[in-house]
């Protein structure tokens, strides 16, 4: 009787288990690392700023900064969204003139490898919400506040312009 692996006829066996177990452990770090685990990703409100301003430069505006007050307000709209996610439309429900938007985006779009989730965002909402393109090309808002919660399928984002 030989230990499983010490057979010359079974040393592929140990290579094979040792690439198993390194794929197993490399594909849960990426999952990990995506932030899909993560009720509150916070790469996304920095990751949204960035294209926002970004937006705002090409048209020759002032940049916005990440107001603390705003970004509370839009925390507190995003849990409120979150919670009702069974009666909430995924339809924008921001009319002209308002300063806040709302909007889900899948979580599985985070994990997916070369995936440009900004890019999935913004053409989402330019849209589905002429009010959120409103919002980035309005010349009097110089502050932005971006709440995101989540559940185990959806990030849930608020956004609050002042």
């Amino acid at each position: 009787m030989t230990v499983i692996g010490t057979s010359r006829k079974k040393k592929y066996l140990k290579i094979f288990l040792v690439l198993l177990l390194a794929g197993v452990a490399g594909a849960a770090y990426l999952v990990c690392s995506s932030g899909i685990l993560a009720d509150e990703n916070p790469r996304i409100p920095q990751e949204m700023i960035t294209r926002i301003n970004l937006e705002r430069q090409a048209d020759n505006l002032v940049p916005v900064q990440m107001d603390d007050q705003l970004e509370n307000l839009a925390l507190a709209k995003s849990r409120k969204v979150k919670i009702s996610s069974l009666t909430y439309s995924t339809a924008p429900d921001a009319t002209t003139g308002d300063n806040t938007n709302v909007f889900v985006i899948p979580k599985i779009s985070w994990a997916l490898s070369g995936y440009d989730e900004q890019q999935q965002m913004f053409d989402a909402l330019e849209n589905n919400d002429n009010s959120f393109r409103t919002n980035v090309f309005n010349g009097n808002y110089r502050n932005v506040g971006i709440g995101v919660t989540g559940d185990g399928y959806n990030y849930y984002i608020a956004m609050k312009w002042q």
